[in-house]
């Protein structure tokens, strides 16, 4: 028995499963932050359910272990990690079992962990471990054999390696080989075994993917024929099989509607019986149909994580002359992107159904039990990772290199809100944050983006934080990652990225001052509709304007450039006009993941009182004349050879530098520690890369502000970074505060996203996305 899981390259998620010789290969849209994905792989042994949840953020990878009581009801009875784990080792991608014994993939690695019961206690019996690309992302295991997938060997032409038991030991076997192997076949992504007899899928190969069959037969694992696919099938992105029986899934057919092929052997080889699509009443356009598969006696499982936007959909067949579909279970939350059976295992009376896209990305599973030969949902299994606690009260000194649990230098823990004291959802996440001070009481308050809402913190009394309530999304907007915030003339602008026909909300901050019985949920005071979609918004708060970037999905794009908004009667924004700085951004429409618009006061007398917008275009920065509105004028752009994504920065109080970040250097290995370039700008019409300053750690840069001499960066995993820049060319750190001490300080999409350093009083807000809210204040600051 066997199963493929869920694994993340480069924050693109590859999802996989099986059971009872089932397979599966998915690809769904590209994520940025690492998930946990708790029933990424699922398999079933005697009575015990594996649910592998590979990508904690916190925690390192494990495979929990459920088992039925006595008198029902499943319970975790044990947890699998490997001996070498570590935060996203990628631990239990993909799984399987046979009676009491579980093979685990760790492909990250290329380890393959045995994990076998003794006296009702697991112990890993076997680490098998070789340089091959991918190895332990496919794995299928009965009796003596495993068989492990290397789908990314040799260019993604891919291989298998075998594995027999003898004495009690795992020894390497001969390979089952494929003849015309080609880089990108992908020979090994998804494995089904039953006996002596092996499928292998390579969806890569030709035009539609191929299965190629082999028979253990004198010591060695000999080819006995080959299936293919038709184009675009995607042909063995799950495999299944059982004595005869073999089922493909080909969830890549059909434009994405997806298929499973039944075939059986006969003298003459495999023939194709029958052909399984979705239900004519589906009227899905991508259901992915064929994304998982399990074979269970007289009946077959078929994922559609596609299926109702992604929610997902798992199908139950059973054996007749043809196969005939009996039922169509879903996940009863039906929450979009939750990609229900993603993975799924069916053995006797027992049935798991992972859908690890569930709560953003957290992920869960689903048990199924059949009694008198009915089957029914019989448990919601899932992790609930605990908050760090809540500090409040009395600040918390950085001493000796810490305050409570968090590294940190010259910087104080004035107070922590934990995400569940904001009251969201499990899986939510914190995104931008801002900061305005009522201009008639004085009082700091903290805007703060998360997935569904904004939520509001009174910082009055900062070592005692009120949260106040949240604005939720707009309505019909999915949950989004990206919600970013600006204030003008006592009014939020808030904007999301990847949430339909959200649109631009307005927010009047004066109902902050006077809440009774918080929390309260708000409503919004006014609303723009000419953009949907906005990945950020720059207000200049000296003119009255905003300018959304990244603009998609409908409205005005404007190139995913800068969407100009007139919001001096902040309760009625009319659009203002157009920018796009042609020849930059990746479709060279000027694309503006973010930017920063002022009124100009630097050295070039040409452009001194314009207002000038510099902007991180993906592929270098721009800088633009956007005094008129109707007649935005290009000036300079700036490009170095070695970017990998121009994200965002900030200008020197003088205006003469600009300091930008580069987010996907790091995770490209570009460079091997944290980068930050900064720009001469002396001459506006020919910015020159002046200095690259490099952090100490190689975590990931996400954003950057400057407050006079201090640059303060949030760098992911490393936290907020403090950096002395009254020498511009040569900075230097002068303080830190790491939200997540548990991890390293690697790239990657977790920890701080932003920070607010602006309120009078010295207060740093700094949102950690799993983590909560932080209140910082460094030693020593000049207020």
């Amino acid at each position: 028995m066997m199963n493929r899981p869920l694994f993340f390259l480069l924050c693109l998620m590859t999802w996989s499963t099986a059971s009872a010789g089932a397979q599966s290969f998915y690809r769904p849209p590209a994520q940025e932050v690492l998930r946990s994905s708790y029933g990424g792989a699922v398999a079933l042994g005697e009575g015990i359910v594996f649910i592998g949840e590979p990508q904690g953020f916190r925690d390192p990878g494990q495979v929990h272990v459920l088992e039925s009581g006595p008198e029902g009801g499943w319970s975790e009875t044990a947890t699998l990690t490997g001996d070498d784990a570590e935060v996203g080792d990628g631990f239990g991608q993909a799984l399987a079992a046979d009676g009491q014994t579980v093979a685990v993939g760790q492909a990250e690695k290329g380890v393959v962990y045995v994990f076998e019961r003794d006296a009702g206690a697991w112990q890993a019996t076997a680490r098998l471990s070789v340089e091959a690309e991918g190895f332990g992302r496919a794995l299928a295991l009965m009796g003596d054999h495993l068989l492990v997938g290397a789908p990314g060997q040799d260019a993604r032409a891919g291989a298998i390696y075998a594995y027999r038991k003898s004495g009690g030991t795992w020894h390497e076997a001969a390979r089952p080989v494929a003849d015309s192997l080609a880089a990108g076949d992908q020979f090994g992504a998804t494995l089904a075994l039953d006996a002596d007899r092996l499928l292998v899928s390579a969806p890569g190969h030709g035009d539609g993917g191929a299965v190629f069959s082999f028979r253990f037969e004198d010591g060695a694992w000999r080819a006995e024929g080959r299936m293919d696919g038709r184009e675009g099938d995607r042909f063995g992105g799950a495999l299944a099989l059982q004595a005869d029986v073999a089922m493909v899934g080909a969830p890549g057919g059909a434009e994405g509607l997806g298929a499973v092929y039944a075939f059986r052997r006969t003298a003459d080889g495999w023939r194709e019986t029958s052909r399984l699509a979705p239900p004519d009443d589906a009227e899905e356009d991508r259901a992915l149909f064929g994304s998982a598969l399990a074979l269970n006696g007289d009946e077959l499982w078929v994922g559609a994580p596609g299926a109702m936007a992604f929610a997902g959909t798992a199908y139950r067949y059973e054996r007749g002359a043809d196969w005939t579909l009996t039922h169509a279970f879903t996940d009863e939350a039906g929450q979009p992107r939750a990609f229900f059976a993603g993975t799924l295992a069916a053995r006797g009376d027992v049935a798991v159904v992972g859908a690890p896209g569930r709560d953003y990305g957290e992920g869960g599973a689903r048990i199924f039990t059949r009694h008198d030969g009915v089957w029914t949902p019989e448990a919601l299994v899932f992790r609930t990772l605990e908050t760090p606690p809540r500090i409040t009260g009395q600040k918390v000194d950085c001493t000796g290199g810490a305050a409570a649990t968090y590294d940190c230098q010259a910087v104080d823990l004035v107070s922590f809100i934990p995400l569940e004291d904001l009251g969201v959802a499990r899986g939510v996440r914190l995104s931008d944050v801002w900061g305005w001070t009522d201009p008639e009481t004085g009082a700091e308050y903290a805007l703060i983006g998360h997935l569904e809402a904004t939520a509001f913190l009174d910082l009055s009394d900062p070592l005692h934080p009120v949260y106040l309530g949240s604005l939720p999304r707009t309505e019909g907007a999915p949950g989004s990652t990206w919600r970013d915030i600006k204030v003008y003339r006592d009014h939020a602008f808030i904007v999301a990225d990847g949430a339909g026909a959200h649109g631009m909300q307005v927010f009047d901050l004066t109902q902050l001052r006077d809440v009774h019985n918080p929390p309260v949920t708000f409503t919004e005071t006014a609303h723009y509709d000419g953009i949907f979609s906005a990945h950020n918004i720059v207000i200049d708060e000296e003119t009255g304007f905003a300018y959304t970037v990244g603009n998609s999905a409908g409205g005005e794009t404007c190139g995913g450039g800068l969407h100009m908004i007139n919001i001096q009667d902040p309760k009625h924004p009319t659009f203002a006009g157009c920018f796009g700085h042609e020849g930059t951004g990746r479709a060279k429409t000027g694309y503006s993941h973010d930017a920063q618009c002022v009124v100009y006061h630097g050295p070039d007398a040409a452009y001194r009182g314009r207002e000038i917008c510099f902007s991180a275009n993906e592929t270098a920065i721009s800088i633009a004349d956007v005094t008129d509105k109707e007649n935005p004028v290009p000036i300079g752009t700036g490009a170095y050879p070695d970017f990998g994504y121009v994200h965002q920065g900030w200008l020197s109080e003088d205006h003469k530098y600009f300091f930008q970040n580069d987010e996907l250097d790091e995770l490209g290995h570009k460079v091997d520690r944290t980068r930050t370039l900064i720009w001469d700008v002396t001459d506006l019409d020919d910015p020159i890369l002046a200095k690259e300053y490099f952090g100490p750690t190689s975590a990931t840069d996400h954003n950057l502000y400057v407050k006079g001499s201090l640059m303060y960066q949030t760098n992911n995993a490393s936290g907020l970074r403090i950096i002395d820049v009254s020498d511009p060319l040569n900075p230097v750190e002068v303080g830190h505060f790491d939200t997540t001490p548990f991890g390293k300080d690697v790239a990657g999409f977790n920890g701080t996203w932003s920070s607010y350093p602006y309120f009078r009083s010295g207060m740093i807000v700094v949102t950690s996305r799993r983590e909560g809210v932080f209140i910082l204040k460094k030693h020593d600051v000049d207020l």
